[in-house]
């Protein structure tokens, strides 16, 4: 979305898309209100992002700020990921449930129970309500992931807890300040149940301060144009984009659209899990249904109602003009269900810990599919898996006292799928995320952490190719120095690759192993489980890129011969795949050549169908690198 917001369609333009007389706002000053709203939701993120103290809140951005009415529903998000702000609003409700008639100004309260409508235990809620003149308008909220939440080992996504008690410390809404002060004791027993107290404590502060600053611009917005006004322009605001999303929904055709996803295991030595979505298109309302998903897995690799209704609006917010204010005119056109006790709906008390990562690729995987058969031009190719991003930790014994260290390493990040007309971006991460997480600097991680970073680059053939192609993958080797480092890979993809659709092919799926630098030997790792990597010895990560879309034979021959040369592809790849002959060594295209050997490869093709692959545990990356000696670990537990 942009960070200024024009009256696109508010003086000019057709039907839906025009202000009506009836609504009586004056188009300006819409216009005026709407980015008020949006530069206030900017600035807490960027209180937020300054002020944090982890890296995985101030470097890499796994937060999110939004503002919303009395009644919950999302007025304005900025910068922020899809994964937390589409379904914010079922945390906050039950927020306000719990404290009905109890909410004072000056509170702030707190959750990241996901049996409340939270996402996953790692993410933690801070809501405080905006108060004018005694009446409750607004909330302003953040939503930030924790380094840690009290798991039964050093990581906030842990896929091998078995259940509630081992994942985190589950905190139901509750008050950490009421009536302007702190109920200490409430912040002394969370802070208690957390490892490295201090930065987390500086990172509950940071949000805070965010929430804080909203609220402040939230009181002289109001008294700027008074409460009626102001509330009558947000009532416009949501009302607009219920109607241009209504416009977009009905040009989707009509029907029930199938599509299915494979979760690579369930961190407990249970492989290729269904998650199986039903699209019901409808006039302009769209409801997602997962029935037909697995049971719910024995690891921490299970949904949340938070989860569920994010993933299900995630690709049909993608399907509709970004132009569109996302707020709750889009997502009241979007509805779901799953059965309670599926992969989709655990039931209590199943652990949830990976629910943000995995099942939501997979739920997001499934509707993108469904997606591709019901309106192609408004879809993609799949986005690789969370992989290769693992949760990393130890002791660091650099400064006067060994210190415990840890850090959600987003380096290794892959790529996402192409669409229609445009290629797949790189280190998108995953689809959760749609490109609203950072990596971090190999200078900050080499200054913060006792480890090195040897490389990251790009992986030459990982992504899905096709008439446009996927982003690519990375390779990236992480070793440490002077003491051990502790490895909680978490994730999913590897096994079941980034689908390729129209002819386009899927991503590599890829892949991470732990490599011994003397001798060679390397233990390659599934995509969830532990390893310890010792002095001497490497982490690897390769990730995969996205899907391919489209026939690769149709893709400017020019641009591969650009993709050979940069080392995006190799020679072999221009010519199998895209039928480009060049000159090896000056990359100059022979068009002749290239015109004759795409006619060849054209008359041999066969009919493929629309989404490859069909069948679960189709990426071949592992069989293709594992050497003599080297081992494969499903799932290891610490």
């Amino acid at each position: 979305m942009s960070t200024i917001q024009t009256a696109r369609g508010l003086e000019a333009g057709e039907g839906s898309l025009l202000l009506r007389p009836e609504d009586n706002v004056d188009p300006i000053t819409f216009s005026v209100i709407l980015n008020r709203f949006n530069t206030i939701a900017r600035e807490m993120t960027l209180t937020l992002e300054h002020t944090s103290w982890t890296s995985i809140l101030a470097l890499a951005r796994d937060f999110s700020c939004a503002i919303y009415d009395a009644g919950a529903r999302q007025v304005c998000m900025m910068d922020a990921l899809p994964i937390h702000t589409n379904s914010l609003h079922v945390i906050l409700n039950s927020m306000v449930r719990a404290f009905e008639g109890k909410v004072y100004d000056g509170d702030v309260i707190v959750s990241n129970h996901p049996y409340s409508g939270n996402t996953h235990v790692g993410d933690f809620v801070t809501a405080c309500p905006v108060f004018y003149r005694g009446e409750h308008l607004f909330w302003a909220v953040t939503k930030g992931h924790q380094l840690d939440c009290g798991a039964y080992e050093a990581t906030s996504v842990a896929p091998s807890a078995k259940d509630v008690w081992q994942e985190a410390l589950q905190i139901p809404p509750i008050k950490f300040y009421e009536k302007g002060e702190p109920r200490q004791d409430v912040i002394n027993l969370y802070l208690a149940n957390v490892r490295y107290r201090d930065m987390l404590y500086g990172d509950l502060m940071a949000q805070l301060g965010s929430i804080w600053n909203g609220r402040r611009r939230m009181l002289e917005l109001v008294a700027e144009y008074g409460p009626d006004e102001l509330m009558r322009y947000v009532e416009a605001i949501l009302d607009y984009a219920d109607r241009r999303t209504s416009e977009q929904l009905r040009s989707i055709p009509d029907g029930s659209y199938v599509g299915e996803a494979w979760i690579d295991s369930d961190g407990m030595g249970n492989t290729n899990l269904t998650v199986k979505a039903t699209v019901n298109v409808k006039d302009d309302h769209v409801h997602v249904d997962f029935t037909g998903s697995s049971p719910q897995g024995k690891g921490g690799t299970n949904g949340t109602q938070g989860v569920m209704e994010a993933s299900a609006g995630i690709p049909i917010l993608c399907a509709i003009d970004p132009d569109i204010p996302h707020n709750d005119g889009c997502l009241r056109h979007i509805s779901c269900e799953a059965p309670e006790g599926s992969i989709v709906k655990a039931k209590y008390p199943a652990a949830t810990a990976m629910a943000t990562l995995c099942p939501a690729a997979q739920e997001q995987e499934a509707v993108w599919k469904a997606l591709a058969i019901a309106a192609p031009e408004r879809t993609s190719a799949g986005y690789a898996g969370f992989h290769c991003v693992p949760s990393i930790s130890g002791v660091d014994e650099r400064g006067e006292e060994p210190a415990g260290w840890a850090a959600m390493f987003f380096n290794g990040g892959s790529g996402g799928g192409a669409s229609m007309n445009a290629d797949g971006w790189p280190l998108i991460m995953l689809s959760s995320g749609l490109g609203g997480l950072k990596i971090l600097s190999t200078e900050m991680c080499e200054l913060l952490y006792p480890f090195m970073l040897d490389y990251q680059e790009i992986e030459p053939d990982s992504m899905g190719h096709g008439r446009t192609m996927g982003g690519a993958g990375i390779r990236i080797r992480v070793r440490p120095y002077g003491t051990p480092m502790d490895c909680h890979v978490t994730g999913d993809g590897a096994a079941n690759p980034p689908f390729g659709v129209f002819g386009g092919t899927p991503g590599i799926g890829g892949g991470n192993y732990r490599e011994n630098l003397t001798t060679g030997h390397r233990d390659y790792c599934s995509s969830k489980g532990y390893m310890k990597i010792e002095p001497g010895e490497a982490w690897v990560g390769v990730s995969s890129g996205g899907g391919g879309f489209g026939d690769p034979l149709e893709r400017p021959a020019r641009k591969v011969c650009e993709h050979v040369r940069d080392g995006i592809i190799r020679l072999e790849t221009a010519r199998d795949v895209y039928g480009v002959v060049m000159e090896p060594h000056t990359f100059a295209l022979d068009e002749k050549a290239t015109q004759a050997l795409r006619a060849t490869l054209a008359a041999g093709t066969r009919e493929l169908p629309i989404i490859q692959p069909t069948v679960p545990g189709a990426a071949t990356w592992l069989r293709d690198n594992m050497r003599e000696g080297d081992r494969y670990l499903l799932d290891p537990l610490p």
